[in-house]
């Protein structure tokens, strides 16, 4: 059973309903048509501009629907390529709409329900979301076709509007007359609205998971009381803040918002979270709710980002329904506050405050975590037990700079620490450390240690040395024209610094890798000319796309083409996924040789487009020839420090 269009319970008797319906068709007879007056650049401004995106949209849709007191609101999202058939469908169960609530309420743009009402809450009590009445503009902005059915009082009333006709009447100073599909007609079927939108401006597939994470973070209602469904799944906690990622939390509970910090003032209640891994600049910081509604997206309040590591990992969400009261201080959209007022100054300096609280929190935190495998180690315990003070007050730091590093795991920063008491008794390092700030910056650390060459030469000296054995491995993997899957795209998965020595932090987008597989299987072509595998690559904000093939394969004019396909593909599929960190795609096709004349001719040219053909070979004696070189060069290094 839908919600909202369901069947109740059984008709009302024969002649109470005819006595109804004669009424009714009196009634009709005074009334006026339904109409809508409203100028064009409201229209556009106000709906088709204003609203571009799916969430945004949906997410007024779900606001109506707290607004009339549902339970439960379904969303039918299309799945797969959008056609001319697919539609986007909102149903809820709460208080339909009769006639006379469409003619004088719904069809009123810019209706403020608050004011005309004099009272802020729903018959079941709810705080009333809607405040400027121009959300219903909003579908405009993603269709162009919007049919509206609601049921109240067992009537069935059904409106259906087309932007472009609706541009044309407001273009020409006149009204505009929705197509009634229903009026007042008797039905069994519960009250409540379904809406759905036809014509969807969009080409590129809906990622549903998406939207259903957009729209949790658009509420705060949404749980006991006031569910959300997309797509047959209801919105869960999980899908705002995934527990098992979170380090720490914090309550915030009706702490004091006033200008100048002083008493008095406003509350804001939420919680904050310290998540283990850093997150995407979107998440980043508090986003504000008003009634259960966002209002502001993820803020630092006008903290630089930057100014302090441990802010890239910090996010939650705080109530503020002081925002959302007499004044008008939130844009029009409601993806933002207006910061240039009494209470938006008073909220962004309790905000600064707040941030730099818990983040100190946090890094005195991992400072203390981070040390502590390295002083309860017993060589250095025993070390620091025999230091005066001053001397201590210098060890102290020389650990906190070495557990401020990243990228090298504990049993390696133990080796550091035992290897630098060796240097300890140089009163020159001892300055040297002394100099540097309580919490230097990773600038000063790597300046630190390669003046001293205590550090880098080692830690590089390893790394070269590893990648040396690991251009052996793949040698061994090429001459046996190997054909195993695994071992292939594992050494490529472990090594992708053998397309480009440059790239020190990657990651894999298993995503985009099976996708593309997915989209592009080939197990029509000949064993030979089969590739091996795709790997996408994350490096920076580009990913780097790349197919495998047999070390027998020579690259072909055909697979060129293919590699532009390749790229343009996973472009259009990034763009239908808003968390992407992505906003450029480069191709590679890796192979056993590149033909001279017309398809070196092509891959030469390609690389102005960002795509490039590679040789194992090539990759092989580019890497060596890099990496031996470095390797002489850190060994003297060495060599010259253990002289001296």
């Amino acid at each position: 059973m839908r919600w909202g269009l369901g069947r109740g319970p059984p008709a009302v008797a024969e002649g109470k309903t005819q006595i109804r319906a004669a009424a009714c068709r009196l009634a009709m007879k005074a009334r006026d048509p339904l109409a809508i007056k409203i100028e064009l650049p409201v229209i556009e401004d106000l709906g088709i501009k204003l609203y571009g995106k799916l969430p945004p949209v949906v997410s007024e849709m779900v606001a109506n629907s707290w607004d009339a007191d549902a339970g439960r609101v379904e969303i039918e999202l299309p799945e797969g390529p959008i056609t001319g058939e697919s539609a986007i469908v909102v149903s809820d169960c709460g208080d339909g709409m009769s006639y006379d609530d469409i003619a004088g309420k719904y069809l009123r743009i810019g209706r403020k329900r608050r004011k005309e009402e004099g009272v802020d809450r729903t018959p079941g009590g709810r705080r009333v979301m809607g405040r400027k009445g121009i959300g219903k503009l909003s579908v405009f902005g993603i269709a162009k076709n919007v049919e509206v059915s609601t049921v109240k009082d067992g009537r069935r009333n059904t409106i259906a509007m087309n932007i472009d006709d609706m541009l044309r009447h407001a273009g020409g100073g006149g009204e505009y007359r929705p197509r009634v599909v229903d009026d007042d007609t008797d039905t069994c079927d519960v009250g409540g609205t379904r809406i759905t939108l036809t014509g969807l401006k969009r080409k590129s597939p809906v990622d549903v998971g998406s939207v259903r994470r957009d729209l949790s973070k658009h509420f705060s209602i949404i749980g006991s009381g006031f569910e959300v469904v997309v797509n047959g799944t209801a919105i869960a906690p999980g899908d705002k803040i995934r527990s098992g990622e979170v380090e720490r939390t914090w309550d915030v509970d009706a702490e004091q918002v006033a200008p100048g910090g002083g008493p008095g003032g406003w509350t804001v209640s939420g919680r904050i979270y310290a998540m283990k891994t850093t997150l995407g600049p979107e998440d980043v910081g508090l986003a504000i709710m008003a009634r259960g509604k966002l209002v502001q997206r993820n803020t630092t309040f006008g903290i630089s980002q930057g100014s302090k590591h441990a802010y890239s990992y910090i996010t939650g969400e705080i109530e503020a329904d002081f925002f959302d009261e007499e004044a008008d201080l939130i844009s029009t959209n409601r993806q933002a506050v207006i910061w240039e007022s009494e209470k938006g100054e008073a909220l962004q300096e309790w905000g600064r405050r707040k941030l730099m609280e818990v983040s100190n929190q946090l890094s005195a935190d991992r400072k203390k975590r981070n040390e502590r495998p390295i002083r309860e180690d017993p060589a250095v315990a025993k070390w620091l037990e025999g230091l005066v003070p001053a001397e201590k007050k210098t060890a102290d730091k020389i650990i906190g700079v070495l557990s401020h590093g990243s990228g090298i795991d504990y049993d390696r920063r133990i080796e550091i620490m035992r290897y630098i008491r060796g240097s300890f008794e140089e009163q020159a390092f001892r300055e040297m450390v002394a100099d540097l700030p309580e919490e230097p910056g990773s600038a000063r650390i790597l300046d630190m240690f390669k003046t001293w060459n205590l550090i880098e030469a080692r830690e590089m000296l390893r790394i070269v040395r590893g990648r040396l054995a690991a251009i052996a491995e793949l040698a061994q993997l090429v001459d046996r024209n190997s054909r195993e899957v695994p071992d292939m795209h594992d050494y490529f998965l472990e090594s992708p610094w053998i397309l480009d020595p440059t790239w020190t932090e990657y990651r894999h987008e298993a995503r985009y890798s099976k996708i593309l597989s997915e989209r592009y299987p080939d197990d029509k072509l000949g064993e030979k000319d089969r590739r091996i595998d795709f790997l996408a690559i994350g490096v920076g904000n580009t990913l780097h796309v790349v197919e495998l093939k047999r070390p027998g394969h020579g690259v072909s004019k055909a697979d060129m083409n293919q590699l532009l396909e390749y790229v343009e593909f996973v472009k259009s599929r990034m763009g239908s996924h808003p968390d992407s960190p992505y906003d450029d795609v480069t191709g590679y096709v890796v192979a056993g040789g590149i033909p001279q004349g017309a398809v070196r001719t092509m891959v030469d040219e390609a690389r102005a487009h960002k795509r490039y053909a590679r040789t194992y070979e090539d990759l092989m004696a580019r890497a060596r020839r890099i990496h031996e070189a470095f390797e002489k060069k850190l060994e003297r290094m060495e060599s010259g420090r253990r002289g001296g």
